[in-house]
């Protein structure tokens, strides 16, 4: 059901003439006409929302119709349904309640931080540069020249609002609810009310952020026109690959390669942890794939305590020896004898029992 403001279209008072009413829709279908704007859709619908105001103003039967009903003015004359008076209903009590106008908010801005892992352990304060739209000082963020580039709107009498509905009132469609006219820009903004910035932001990152994860800085996006609310920032955190560790959740995995000997005959071995190193002391015959763990020195988890490390045992093989390293080891197996190698045994005896 359209509830289109005929007089707030047009531009003129309740009490407009015929001959203003006229004089105003002649501006209008010059400006918008279609074949002045082919390409432009809301030129278009402008057009046809002028000549239709035109066309019940300028009957004076209709236009008394209108007067009356309001909201309720049909042009084909049918009352409307009670689905369209609900609709209508809760169209108003809506406005009530509602905010701003989304024009005149912010909108929101993203960008990308990247952290170390140790930075994970700590949490970290860091600077982020963002290129941002703020309200012009100058001339208030209304994009009008302060000196002399505004009038008053002749369509709401610099109310902002239009004059047909009497409890419900709809923005001024001249104004667009300002209740000014712009006729000389601010030469700061060039008329947008906004301009643009280069900031440095603090971002404050928690211990225990993971990749993918969002902070958001509230108010630091672009802002709003005049009084309109700011958008938020979401920094969106990315961890940095570590040469050593590889992370699980809470817990840091490393690969400890161990040579031969000090996996046979034990050790002691330095090790990392995040930020700084230890020891730890190998104990004889420990197999390659073997877990060792040292609690608590993850990464923080949700609750504050920490994760552990796991340390997985790589048991290197040299790819090549020369004649005397080759003498040596072949001197070892000797005594050693079968005994030394349960696993190796178990399997031939398994492979002569299976397969023979």
């Amino acid at each position: 059901m359209p509830r289109k403001d005929y007089y707030n279209i047009l531009g003129v008072g309740r009490d407009a003439t015929g001959d203003e009413i006229k004089r105003a829709y002649r501006k209008l279908a010059l400006k918008y006409h279609p074949d002045r704007n082919p390409d432009d859709l809301d030129a278009a619908t402008k057009f046809r929302d002028a000549t239709e105001a035109y066309q019940v103003l300028s009957d004076a039967e209709e236009r008394l119709k209108f007067d009356r009903l309001g909201p309720l003015y049909r042009p084909d004359g049918r009352p409307p349904t009670p689905e369209e008076l609900q609709e209508m209903l809760s169209e108003m009590v809506g406005g009530l309640f509602r905010r701003k106008r989304t024009q005149q908010q912010g909108d929101d801005l993203r960008t990308t931080l990247t952290v170390e892992l140790e930075d994970v352990s700590t949490g970290v304060t860091r600077r982020v540069q963002i290129a941002r739209q703020v309200r012009c000082k100058r001339c208030g963020s209304t994009g009008a020249d302060p000196d002399g580039g505004r009038k008053v709107c002749d369509g709401c009498e610099g109310t902002g609002k239009a004059s047909a509905r009497r409890v419900f009132r709809q923005s001024c469609a001249r104004c667009d609810g300002r209740g000014f006219i712009v006729v000389k820009r601010c030469t700061n903004c060039d008329g947008k009310g906004l301009r643009g910035s280069e900031d440095h932001l603090k971002v404050k990152v928690p211990a225990g952020v993971s990749t993918g994860q969002k902070l958001k800085l509230r108010g630091r996006g672009h802002e709003g026109l005049t009084n309109g609310t700011s958008g938020d920032l979401f920094v969106v955190v990315s961890v940095a690959e570590h040469p050593l560790f590889r992370r699980r959740g809470a817990d840091l995995v490393c690969d400890l390669p161990l040579t031969f000997a000090e996996a046979t005959l034990g050790a002691e071995v330095t090790v990392p942890v995040l930020g700084a190193r230890t020891t730890i002391k190998v104990p004889p015959g420990t197999p390659s794939g073997r877990i060792l763990r040292l609690s608590g020195r993850g990464l923080p988890k949700p609750d504050g305590s920490p994760g552990d490390l796991h340390l997985k045992v790589d048991v290197e093989v040299p790819p090549k020896l020369d004649r005397h390293q080759a003498a040596a080891l072949r001197r070892f197996q000797d005594l050693a004898g079968p005994t030394a190698h349960p696993l190796r045994r178990a399997f031939d005896q398994a492979l002569e029992d299976r397969c023979p």
